[in-house]
């Protein structure tokens, strides 16, 4: 085989890869068998990353994507069964930044059936999700946000009672709103700074990013590829990527937790994260200059009061 038709696994996948199987590189640049796909490696091996560099086959990619995403899924359903809310954030983190990752859009396959273990998961124990927003992490900003928005939208969807299909699809939204910002830079994205007008212009194509992407690579409903143009735009036509004022019940609901949730879960190196009181002050005010809608910050505000 060439060399380009092998691709490099992530240490972090190692262990959720037990069919496929695993090459090395040797220092003459050939690539030889290192685990046969019947086989595991054992667990003190992969505790301790005892292993080299390794490889997968490509033609083996979309079977070692199918063998990642559902272990990823087993052990978010292990997670939320023992009720370890750590272990179920750390296991949303991974499977938010496999689907982010650039040139994995087979990744997205898996997301629905995320959203399944979810909503079976916690629709037993809705509370526990406000301690799974709190929890801190060692992921991304983008990964961060991205999994506090889920759990904030949890929060709203069990709190107003809504019914199962719209839990599972307000979810799938959250869960894609940011996906574009796969195709930016991610040193635009972890900035701890404000930025720049020329990097915030190419932060701003993440939406038509995310948009392009849904459409093209998956069959997901519409309304999620919606969500992703839409989470940034505002009612009176201030937003972006298009000002358009005319946007969904979906993109107003979820366009407001994107906003609420950095503002309080996270500390900026021009900024300090702020108390959710602080927070949905600051909504309403743009709630008042008629950016947020009023009816729909009233909902989401009323799940956040104890």
């Amino acid at each position: 085989m060439k060399k380009t038709e092998y691709i490099a696994v992530k240490p972090s996948q190692i262990h959720l890869l037990e069919k496929t199987a695993f090459y090395y590189r040797t220092k003459e640049g050939a690539f030889n068998l290192y685990k046969e796909s019947a086989r595991r490696l054992d667990k003190e091996r992969i505790e301790e990353e005892k292993f080299p560099d390794l490889y997968i086959a490509a033609k083996d990619k979309d079977a070692a994507l199918a063998e990642l995403s559902s272990n990823l899924n087993m052990a978010l359903a292990a997670g939320i069964a023992s009720k370890g809310l750590a272990e179920v954030k750390n296991a949303l983190c991974r499977i938010v930044k496999e689907a982010l990752t650039p040139h994995q859009v087979k990744m997205l396959d898996a997301l629905p059936e995320t959203v399944e273990i979810l909503v079976e998961g916690y629709s037993k124990d809705p509370k526990s999700v406000e301690y799974l927003t709190r929890m801190a992490g060692n992921s991304s900003l983008i990964i961060e946000h991205t999994v506090n928005v889920m759990a904030l939208i949890l929060q709203y969807c069990f709190f107003h009672r809504l019914e199962e299909n719209k839990i599972k699809q307000l979810l799938l939204c959250g869960l894609l709103h940011d996906v574009g910002t796969a195709r930016i830079d991610k040193s635009i994205l972890d900035a701890h700074r404000k930025l720049t007008d020329q990097e915030f212009k190419i932060y701003a194509g993440h939406a038509v990013l995310g948009h392009d992407l849904i459409i093209t690579e998956t069959d997901f409903d519409v309304s999620v590829a919606t969500v992703a143009l839409e989470h940034h735009e505002r009612i009176d036509g201030s937003g972006y990527p298009h000002g358009t004022a005319k946007i969904t019940a979906d993109s107003r609901l979820i366009g407001i937790i994107d906003c609420y949730e950095p503002l309080t879960y996270r500390d900026k190196n021009f900024r300090k994260a702020k108390k959710p009181y602080d927070s949905l002050s600051l909504i309403k005010e743009e709630v008042k200059a008629g950016r947020f809608d009023k009816e729909t910050f009233k909902n989401f505000t009323s799940c956040l009061i104890k």
